[in-house]
């Protein structure tokens, strides 16, 4: 065993980051479908975890049951709970000159909403499209790649159309839409179900509990089990 150092972060670097799940304190959909009574989420999920329809109609169809008159459903919105050490890796990153793009195979409705709320209106982000029609959530996947049958937004196709100029791509998430994106990076800091992909496909990955252990990993080049 051998101990790897990481070099601090400077403007040479892209960083990518996930929403749903790792800057908010947990999956967004899951949220409404433990929050809710919207129909046949849970029958939805569980379609898409046998395999029987890929991720992007799951968002669709499920997100197309929720019910947008309803008031408790925007507060539920509006209140999403975001990990504390958020600001402060944004901060960290502007302060080197790096670039940070958040994306997500969640909806821009409530992302865009939540980074409003949190005063970082500016941060970069791509994920897929909210649209209100009819009392219901229409999503649409301007992201969506023809090569990949899964993910509406593909995080691959972003990292390779980002990464031109930057001497090195850090990734950091927590779920399947994360895995082969951070399969392309050269540094992945990972955990949940993404930790456990990259356990067993070979990858090495810095395990986090919070957004401050990664900026804290970044600022000062902290050492990493190989």
């Amino acid at each position: 065993m051998t101990l790897r150092p990481i070099p601090p972060l400077d403007r040479a670097d892209l960083v990518l980051c996930d929403f749903d799940g790792t800057i908010s304190a947990i999956d967004t959909g899951l949220l409404v479908a433990q929050s809710f009574d919207f129909g046949r989420f849970d029958e939805i999920e569980q379609c898409w975890r046998r395999g029987e329809i890929p991720s992007w109609q799951c968002l669709q169809d499920q997100w197309h049951l929720v019910d947008t008159s309803r008031t408790d459903f925007w507060e539920l919105i509006a209140n999403l709970e975001v990990d504390p050490g958020f600001a402060g890796l944004v901060e960290l990153i502007r302060t080197r000159g790096a670039r940070l793009v958040v994306l997500s195979d969640g909806l821009d409705l409530y992302i865009r909403q939540t980074f409003d709320r949190l005063g970082l209106s500016d941060v970069e982000f791509r994920a897929n499209r909210a649209v209100l029609r009819d009392g219901h959530i229409v999503t649409e996947f301007p992201h969506l790649d023809d090569r990949c049958t899964d993910c509406g937004n593909c995080k691959t196709r972003a990292l390779f159309e980002l990464r031109p100029g930057y001497a090195r791509t850090i990734y950091i998430g927590d779920g399947f839409s994360d895995a082969c994106a951070a399969g392309y990076a050269d540094l992945v800091f990972a955990r949940d179900d993404l930790a456990r992909l990259c356990r067993e496909r070979g990858q090495e990955s810095v395990p986090f509990r919070r957004l401050d252990d990664v900026a804290t990993a970044l600022e000062n080049g902290l050492p990493v089990t190989r």
